[in-house]
């Protein structure tokens, strides 16, 4: 007995200490196969032929070598290889998923070339697009989070007739086509008494407007928002709550001061995601505002149109920068939201 429980703790330390070493060697490949996959783009578009297929070759050696040692590196409740068989076969299909994205990712990156690069950059059209995309996703953000906030707060904490047809309406544009959401705001202003009367009687003109986009996309992108606050809602503790009430807080002293400020994080990464969402809406602001250059064009539509008259590289170069913009955000959400994340 003493001298197994003597040879146990060596075991234990060795396990350990491999798991650590295989854990910073997947990290270290990680981050070679990044930095090889962003140099070999850039070499390609300075076009140094050589230097591209040296780092495009030491990116796809780095990368199966850190799904090997991450895969490897993953805790086992048991011992046993059938036990480590399983991780492996589980894991390999995210391996397989994480690869085609960023073969994906890679191949549109390294289509472009430079000439491409720096007519999108230097178009007046194109920054006109992207301003206007910054701004009206802005102003689509700041007034989702206007009716998230109560609307998430009222779901979360509040039984009342109808509350589960009204959970279901929020999420109704969540699950239906995009476009769904641009040819129903043209029939109700075009073809409904009550839209009329908005355009015509009060002057509130959305079709083939600039407040037209605001519209289309608060409608895709507000049910994110309201979502997610809803959920950093569910997390807070009522009994929180309760204790302000019994210290003479108001409901809204309570509100502003406890419930709030311990939903923040949810509250934020609710924010990033509809501001994501918002900025990549494509097919209702087709529909509904049309893409006029310089008008109603967003980076979006931007795509639509480059594409539309052959300048794939153009296209490409702005489907790049959204796909950016998305990824950034979905890091920061991760970083700053914690759990407090959207669900369905």
């Amino acid at each position: 007995m003493t001298t197994a429980a003597s040879e146990n703790p060596p075991r234990n330390e060795r396990l350990v200490s491999r798991g650590n070493l295989l854990r910073r060697a997947a990290g270290s490949t990680l981050a070679l196969f990044l930095a090889a996959a962003v140099s070999a783009v850039l070499a390609d578009l300075a076009e140094q032929t050589a230097l591209t297929r040296w780092l495009t070759t030491l990116m796809w050696i780095s990368l199966p070598v850190y799904f090997v040692t991450a895969g490897l590196s993953i805790e086992t409740e048991g011992r046993g290889r059938s036990e480590r068989a399983f991780i492996v076969f589980f894991f390999a299909f995210l391996s397989l998923f994480v690869t085609l994205a960023f073969l994906l990712l890679i191949a549109d990156a390294q289509y472009i070339d430079w000439p491409a690069v720096v007519e999108v950059a230097r178009s007046p059209f194109i920054g006109q697009a992207m301003r206007l995309s910054i701004v009206t996703s802005v102003a689509t953000t700041v007034l989702a989070l206007l009716f998230a906030i109560p609307m998430g707060y009222v779901l979360s904490r509040y039984e009342f007739p109808g509350r589960m047809l009204a959970d279901t309406v929020v999420d109704i544009p969540i699950v239906f086509p995009p476009l769904v959401a641009g040819l129903t705001l043209l029939v109700f202003f075009s073809q409904t008494g009550i839209g009329r009367w908005i355009e015509e009687d009060l002057g509130l003109v959305f079709v083939f407007q600039k407040k037209g986009i605001v519209l289309c996309q608060f409608v895709v992108s507000a049910s994110f928002a309201i979502r997610s606050v809803k959920t950093a809602f569910d997390e807070v503790d009522r009994r929180l709550e309760k204790v302000a009430l019994t210290l003479g807080y108001t409901p809204w002293r309570r509100f502003l001061q406890v419930s709030l400020p311990l939903a923040s994080r949810g509250v934020l990464a609710g924010t990033i995601v509809t501001w994501a969402r918002a900025f990549g809406v494509f097919g209702p602001l087709m529909i509904f505002v049309g893409s006029f250059r310089g008008r109603t064009e967003v980076l979006s539509t931007t795509i639509f149109l480059e594409q539309s008259v052959g300048n794939l590289e153009g296209a490409l170069a702005v489907a790049l920068l959204l796909t950016s913009v998305a990824a950034v955000a979905l890091l920061t959400i991760r970083l700053v939201g914690g759990q407090a994340l959207v669900r369905l």
